[in-house]
């Protein structure tokens, strides 16, 4: 029963990102892991980002910006691992406040109308490699400040969710991989993962009719209301 709670979960989670870029890791691991194990909840969310990521890339790959996705994509994962390393030193729930902050306050600046523009330079784009990895490797929550800082780059909606689906690809596999050889990723976990895998699958397709009837304006309002609503997940984890 807590596994078909657990797909249930997994699909909205998947639908909202499948729609706006982002929201299926506030969703799915703050609620699965009510119903599951930490570490398999863990590692079965992993199975559903990695095939959404994939999934995506691909049905998005003629509006992506494929270039700054590669510097993205690669240049995360150095920083992910140094993340992943600065944690095992130091506390980091000190930094979850302040980088949620920073993120809300961002958003409200944006909704009056003061908007801060960013270049599509390779030098923005190794500095969104370089905070999103490492945040993602700290706090295991790097996706809102690079979807905040591609929202600042001007990308359209479709374009928007096709680069960080792309973008994420990186550190999506290496966490999979890591949890594999580390056994938090089990053979008994495969059946699940299968049905994680057509979720994804199916909410990216079905989340790609969704977008093309969104106006832009609105889009940009749930973007603001999602990454709001990631950022004080953010906070409570």
């Amino acid at each position: 029963m807590e596994l078909l709670a657990f797909l249930a979960v997994a699909f909205c989670g998947s639908l909202v990102s499948s729609v706006f870029g982002l929201g299926s890791g506030f969703i799915v691991l703050s609620l699965g892991s009510l119903l599951l194990p930490l570490k398999d909840c863990i590692a079965l969310t992993t199975i559903l980002f990695t095939a959404s990521t994939f999934t995506k890339a691909y049905i998005y790959r003629r509006d992506i910006n494929w270039r700054l996705s590669r510097i993205i994509a690669l240049g995360s994962i150095p920083f992910a691992w140094l993340g992943a390393e600065t944690l095992a030193v130091i506390d980091p729930a000190p930094l979850k406040p302040i980088l949620a902050g920073f993120i809300i306050v961002s958003v409200i600046i944006n909704q009056l109308g003061l908007r801060l523009t960013l270049p599509h330079t390779t030098t923005v784009a190794i500095s969104v490699s370089a905070a999103y990895g490492f945040l993602s490797g700290l706090l295991s929550s790097g996706n809102p400040i690079k979807a905040l800082a591609m929202e600042r780059m001007g990308f359209e909606k479709q374009a928007f969710i096709g680069a960080m689906a792309a973008t994420a690809l990186g550190v999506n596999i290496t966490k999979l991989l890591s949890y594999s050889d580390n056994q938090i990723l089990r053979p008994e976990h495969l059946p699940t993962g299968i049905g994680l895998v057509i979720i994804a699958i199916f909410s990216a397709l079905f989340g790609k009719r969704l977008v093309t009837h969104i106006p832009e304006g609105r889009y940009k309002q749930g973007l603001s209301i999602i990454l709001i609503l990631s950022a004080s997940a953010l906070i409570l984890k």
